[in-house]
């Protein structure tokens, strides 16, 4: 993003009052975690963060971490698919730690990353990836042309059954309780639709595919007769996309592998959608935004003062990844056609406008985002247009 020291210090202070001091590892349950069931014994609990923590740096420390990282995720064993699912929990977090330890070649926050998948508690989306890839290997889906993601989009909103199974009152644990605990049954034949094939060309294709329809969502679920806001779930769609692009980099990963990351990237995008009640896409809402305080400013002046915005780093990532959506769609957008890559050109700025200009006046998180653009009590705070 171009920051300096002082905005590094800037970020860090924003964030401190809300830290709270790490746990010291236990020697005796960190040296237990070689044995691959007392390791599973004490997963997803969050309370185990430091031992695991310090487990993987011992990992590391002794093996490397792209071989740590290929051991851990993509052994095709039971214990590396089930951590592999644990990576895409907590929207997106052990994800987006792993991946900017893989971009940056940094191997403490490798290792933050895997011992945050290892200890998240769950929502269980292990089962639901695990029954969306035996239906696709089933029907034969892995090997003919995908469905559109946003036509897969259009039938989940278009689905009763899945768009009603979310509530309010089931407060943080819409996918667990909602999505996964009413509509499993419903949501899983339309997420196995989604493939990709081992090839470079349709990983980087499926790739671009789930980024854009990722910041499509984010653009058009928007309220009329409301100021424009991003929804706070949808938002981490977009910024975890870009590690799928940073991972799909990588040569010492298989393709076979990386195809699968997309896929369930992809998947449990879908879910994230539901989980806001699946809202209408406006096709409008992106297209005709007027930016207000960002007017007339390109990238480089937005990520200027994105560098001086006082936030937890939600802006800055998503601000980011829109400008690497832009860039890793810009071929397929010209091949693609409306349906297959909905945002186009000049949009990837208004979207990361959009969210600045909606976020930047305000400290609380409650009040920058809309939380469940599906549900219409959320947008009763959000100023009228």
């Amino acid at each position: 993003m171009g920051g300096g020291p002082k905005h590094l210090r800037r970020a860090y202070s924003d964030g401190e009052g809300i830290q709270r001091p790490k746990t010291a590892p236990d020697p005796n349950v960190v040296s237990s975690l070689h044995d691959p069931a007392t390791f599973r014994k004490h997963t997803q609990d969050i309370e185990q963060y430091s031992n695991f923590l310090a487990f993987f740096e011992q990992q590391i420390a002794a093996k490397g971490w792209q071989a740590v990282v290929a051991e851990t995720l993509f052994s095709r064993n039971p214990q590396s698919d089930f951590l592999l699912a644990q990576l895409f929990e907590g929207l997106y977090h052990p994800l987006i730690h792993l991946g900017f330890g893989i971009e940056f070649e940094l191997p403490g926050l490798v290792a933050e990353g895997l011992a945050q998948a290892a200890s998240h508690d769950p929502m269980y989306i292990d089962e639901y990836f695990r029954r969306a890839e035996e239906l696709a290997a089933e029907k034969g889906t892995t090997s003919t042309p995908r469905k559109p993601l946003s036509t897969i989009y259009r039938e989940v909103r278009a689905n009763d059954a899945i768009r009603t199974a979310p509530r309010l009152p089931d407060g943080p644990w819409k996918v667990r309780d909602g999505v996964l605990g009413r509509a499993l049954e419903e949501i899983v034949p339309l997420a196995a639709q989604f493939t990709v094939q081992p090839t470079a060309e349709d990983v980087e294709r499926a790739t671009a595919e789930m980024i854009n329809c990722a910041a499509w969502t984010c653009g058009g679920c928007q309220k009329k007769g409301k100021e424009a806001k991003i929804d706070f779930f949808l938002m981490h769609n977009v910024t975890a996309s870009l590690m799928l692009s940073v991972i799909c980099r990588q040569p010492w990963i298989k393709i076979e592998d990386k195809a699968r990351m997309v896929e369930h990237k992809a998947r449990l995008d879908l879910v994230w959608y539901a989980a806001s009640a699946a809202p209408e896409i406006g096709e409008d809402y992106l297209r005709d935004y007027e930016p207000k305080v960002s007017k007339g400013w390109d990238w480089r002046k937005l990520y200027e003062a994105v560098n001086e915005h006082h936030d937890d780093g939600h802006v800055a990532k998503f601000v980011r990844a829109c400008k690497h959506g832009e860039e890793a769609c810009a071929r397929f957008e010209r091949e693609g056609g409306v349906e297959s890559f909905p945002v186009k050109g000049g949009e990837w700025l208004r979207l990361a406008q959009m969210c600045y200009d909606s976020t930047h006046m305000f400290v609380d998180g409650q009040r920058k985002w809309i939380w469940g653009s599906g549900f219409g009590p959320m947008w009763k705070d959000v100023g009228d247009v």
